[in-house]
């Protein structure tokens, strides 16, 4: 099956894909930069006319009607005659213009069109909400606003309050701009330090950062694409990641250097991929991870993605079970044959990068590993740094640390916030990772979400992928840090694949703290956690609504409202319905549940073969070494530490619930007993 549009066969892609040779003239081309991007690639281009970008929705034309399919020559129009729009308006080199629209290839075209007058963008989210846009337009000193009419009603008035601004308009007031010629003169001279456009930070962790990218900065990495690695002349582009993000700017500007079609789409939901996979055949899906997610726990058609034979995560690294799905779908050529199966591409990267760091392909025949970063791209240098600035050692956690071409020069308007970014000459990503003695990074969490709590140090985003890994009926999981009377302590909040928690495991009648299906998940989440030396959940709720889990403009989880949220746990939990809490004094049939799941994960034994009654040497034939594993894994998880000679007395879990009873930490055996 072809695309839907004629000029995206694969004839097209062999008419404008730039062979070896000519890739490596755009690379080396002395004047290659952000600035005067798409003129370079017009330039380069082996058929100005071919089609190399589909818009998905359409964009205006110059006209102002709905165009979708664009070729360099085009594109180029289309700029040119912006750039003609915006020099009327007054705008002038290094004056900010603010682009606040509903996401669509637009913006890049305006952002084009403001480099190439050496004027800057400033490229907003439009899915942000319009005080915290109007703060980013605030830090920049954005001189004007493109916008459109919901976006404009969604600021309020507040761009009317804003002392720099001195123009808002929208398409439509815009005008026809047929016939716009901007002048050879009119054409900004870049120098490398030159900024080109600001986009900024998800503001997962706090408010948005303008990003700095600047013009030599900005090609750095596609540069480096174009040297290296060259694309099978029936390649296809699907982005579908977030289109003012520098993940999606900084691969549409490879695409149109390298002559690579590609399709920009804005609906981002399993169903629009499903549909742009089925209608355009890409061979690469470029998407965040919480994409990729949904997509892969969709009930995706296998034969909507038969073409695909690479997924590439950008942004947060994917967890290991949703690549595991994805990679089944599509195909990929071994040894020139064509087998079932695609490949995952897991990069780490983020808007200050400018480029991946990080690089790790999986296939469905190798083995699992949670976390796994793979190794350094060879365009950067990447490190694992200590507080002071020294090298990290082999599996020694600590804060990751990049330098490069690509890397960003710093904050906009925001010289604390940069410096403090920098440490022994890297720029540090706020992740923490180790490295191993083969130089394999393995991601750990994000500095700000680590949870010191009193049994040692859990790191969210390895509690995460352990729960996902562990709980098949699991959709999505965050972990973060909680207070539970004044102690910190580990909450996870789930979401179900059902979407119902009354029709999840374990469920009952009973609703509350401690009862229903929640309980359930808490006392397997904590066996697993236990198992690799996490600390165990305090508590465990289920998502209900998107408020529970509630995730920022590009789709990942706001950790800091969860925080907040968790920040008086006991009353948290009075009144959450789907949630289980293992606190001071937890119910007897939850405990009995995570007794049982260690005992049978020491054992390696299948659920359901161990009681509580059974006898370890005489019924389970447990050896000494298996007692002992086991006795620590319960100190783990309830946080006590036995005497010797009570463990010595332990014979069998009903002994281990016994000592925990006396404890205080569990609430006397339902009536009936066991």
């Amino acid at each position: 099956m072809l695309s839907a549009f004629t000029d995206l066969s694969v004839a097209s892609a062999r008419r404008t894909l730039l062979s070896r040779a000519g890739r490596l003239a755009v690379a080396q081309d002395p004047g290659l930069g952000g600035g005067n991007l798409w003129r370079t690639a017009l330039a380069h281009s082996r058929d100005p006319d071919a089609t190399l970008v589909v818009a998905d929705p359409p964009i205006p034309g110059v006209d102002g009607a709905p165009r979708a399919e664009f070729g360099i020559a085009a594109l180029c129009a289309l700029a040119d005659a912006w750039s003609s729009w915006y020099l009327a308006q007054g705008v002038r080199p290094r004056d900010r213009v603010a682009l606040y629209l509903e996401d669509s290839f637009e913006e890049h075209a305006h952002l084009a069109a403001l480099a190439q007058i050496g004027a800057i963008a400033v490229v907003v989210n439009g899915r942000l909400p319009g005080e915290v846009a109007l703060g980013l337009m605030r830090r920049a000193g954005a001189v004007g606003l493109y916008t459109d009419a919901a976006h404009l009603a969604r600021l309020g008035g507040g761009e009317k309050e804003l002392p720099s601004l001195r123009w808002a308009f929208t398409r439509s007031e815009a005008g026809d701009l047929s016939g716009a010629v901007l002048p050879d003169q009119a054409r900004y001279r870049h120098s490398d330090s030159d900024p080109i456009f600001l986009c900024h930070s998800s503001g997962t962790t706090g408010d948005p950062k303008l990003v700095i990218w600047t013009h030599g900065q900005g090609t750095a990495g596609p540069a480096f694409r174009l040297s290296t690695q060259p694309e099978p002349d029936d390649s296809l582009l699907l982005c579908a990641a977030p289109l003012s993000h520098g993940a999606a700017i900084a691969v549409t500007f490879f695409a149109l250097l390298a002559g690579l079609p590609m399709v920009a789409l804005a609906d981002r939901s399993a169903a629009g991929l499903s549909r742009a996979a089925a209608r355009y055949r890409p061979t690469t899906v470029f998407a965040f991870n919480h994409v990729l997610a949904e997509l892969a726990l969709s009930d995706a058609d296998p034969e909507d993605f038969d073409s695909v034979r690479d997924w590439v995560n950008v942004g947060d690294s994917a967890h290991e079970v949703h690549m595991r799905r994805l990679v089944r779908l599509g195909h990929r050529d071994v040894g020139g044959e064509r087998v079932p199966g695609s490949m995952f591409h897991d990069i780490l990267g983020s808007s200050e990068l400018g480029w991946a760091a990080l690089r790790r392909t999986t296939t469905a025949d190798m083995p699992s590993a949670p976390r796994h970063l793979g190794r350094p791209v060879p365009a950067m240098k990447v490190a694992v740094l200590r507080e002071d600035g020294s090298l990290a050692g082999p599996d020694e956690v600590g804060m990751l640390g990049v330098r490069g071409d690509s890397v960003t020069t710093g904050y906009w308007n925001d010289s604390d916030t940069t410096h403090r970014s920098r440490l022994a000459g890297y720029f540090l990503s706020g992740d923490l990772v180790r490295r191993t003695a083969r130089n394999e990074y393995f991601h750990v969490d994000r500095i700000v979400d680590a949870i010191p709590t009193a049994g040692g140090t859990g790191h969210s985003v390895l509690m995460e992928d352990t729960v996902l890994l562990a709980l098949p009926e699991v959709a999505d999981c965050a972990v973060v840090a909680g207070n539970d009377a004044g102690a910190i302590v580990a909450v996870a909040v789930v979401r179900l694949r059902n979407e119902d928690p009354a029709s999840g495991p374990d469920s009952d009648s009973d609703t509350g703290p401690g009862a229903g299906p929640a309980a359930g998940l808490l006392a397997r989440a904590n066996s697993a956690l236990v198992a690799i030396g996490q600390p165990p959940l305090a508590a465990l709720e289920i998502a209900v609504t998107d408020d529970d889990l509630p995730v920022g403009a590009t789709g990942k989880v706001l950790k800091r409202r969860l925080r907040e949220k968790y920040r008086d746990l006991a009353s948290h939990l009075a009144t959450a319905p789907h949630a289980a809490a293992a606190g001071h004094v937890r119910p007897w049939a939850q405990v009995a549940e995570t007794l049982r799941h260690l005992a049978e994960d020491v054992l390696d034994a299948e659920p359901g073969q161990v009681s509580m009654a059974d006898g370890f040497h005489t019924d389970l034939q447990m050896d000494s070494l298996q007692k002992i594993e086991l006795v620590t894994r319960v100190e783990r998880a309830f946080a006590v530490r036995f005497e010797a000679e009570e463990a010595a007395g332990i014979e069998a879990l009903a002994d281990v619930l016994d000592l925990l009873t006396r404890r205080g930490l569990v609430a006397a055996a339902p009536a009936g007993g066991a």
